[in-house]
């Protein structure tokens, strides 16, 4: 009888540490994930601001080719 109950109280300890263990490690993938897609905004942001200056640039280039052909 005091075989299976040291068993038993072995099985919960280590079933208690898989979990800990497993929590622990799904703690650190969310962290991971909530910083990936933070910086995925970022950089989108920073993506779209880098197009409208190119196309202002263009704009600017295309006045350019207008003007330098009228004259």
């Amino acid at each position: 009888m005091v075989e299976l109950v040291i068993g038993m109280g072995v099985i919960l300890a280590t079933a208690f540490g898989l979990y800990i263990n497993l929590n622990n490690d799904c703690t650190k993938i969310k962290a991971r994930v909530y910083h990936l897609e933070a910086s995925d905004n970022e950089i989108k942001a920073a993506l779209a601001d880098i197009a409208a200056k190119l196309q202002h640039i263009e704009i600017l280039l295309a006045s350019n080719q207008i003007k330098d052909k009228s004259k």
